[in-house]
């Protein structure tokens, strides 16, 4: 082993599985019998250049009018349809998708909540990554008040707090309310603190009819005392179906 060149001890090395003495480029190397770069052993050690890859360009055709627009222009014709849409009451509105929709305004998101209490057709509705802040979603608290049909809400990565994520929960506790599927996990308040999981967990405890809960939790005991709430819920809302169907 002495007299071994660089190339033969990363070999060795590969072939006795003691990975941890080279990088990825030399046991690729080794293994596909190509030669070694970058100076073996005794070279100085240097960063892999990076793959830049470059975002794919935002599709600017609105296919319906066959015109163009810029994303920002284009998401605003799609918000200003869809709140038009849920204002009349339009049936063939039964699932808004606006994920990933950065550009909405406070005003924006104060109109749709607007529309949204006035609607008895919509049932889901998605706005994750959308930039929302507590204050953005202040309106809608009203809104999931008063509306009964409503049934999935997607509030997932956005700058939501815990305070807010509280408000929400009491807003569809009423018996008015449909919501069974709510997500608001991945918020920029990635911690929540103790104190606040053990209110949280008190209000979906209070509520019969959630059946999923997208939001992480710190604490064992907020995990399981939500599962374990959730999953009987589920029982007793299949329960309540197979009587219905029978009846």
């Amino acid at each position: 082993l002495n007299n071994a060149t660089d190339d033969e001890l990363i070999d060795l090395a590969a072939i006795l599985g003691f990975t941890g003495m080279m990088n990825q480029v030399q046991f690729h190397a080794s293994i596909e019998n190509r030669g070694q770069v970058g100076g073996g052993f005794r070279g100085i050690a240097k960063g892999e250049q990076l793959k830049l890859v470059p975002d794919d360009p935002p599709n600017m055709t609105d296919v319906e009018a066959s015109r163009y627009y810029s994303y920002a222009a284009l998401s605003r014709l799609q918000i200003c349809d869809s709140i038009k849409k849920m204002s009349s009451d339009d049936a063939s509105l039964t699932v808004l998708n606006l994920n990933n929709i950065k550009t909405m305004s406070a005003e924006v998101v104060s109109r749709l909540c607007t529309a949204l209490g006035e609607n008895s057709k919509l049932k889901e509705l998605h706005m994750a990554a959308t930039n929302l802040t507590s204050a953005m979603v202040e309106p809608m608290l009203l809104a999931l008040k008063v509306n009964h049909t409503l049934e999935v809400l997607n509030l997932e990565s956005n700058f939501i707090t815990g305070d807010m994520i509280l408000k929400l929960l009491d807003a569809i506790s009423g018996n008015k309310s449909a919501v069974t599927d709510l997500r608001l996990s991945n918020q920029r308040q990635s911690v929540l603190g103790v104190q606040m999981e053990q209110e949280i967990t008190q209000m979906v405890l209070q509520n019969p009819r959630l059946n999923n809960l997208g939001l992480d939790f710190s604490t064992p005991t907020a995990r399981i005392q939500i599962r374990e709430h959730l999953k009987k819920n589920v029982d007793a809302n299949k329960r309540l179906a197979r009587i219905n169907k029978s009846g």
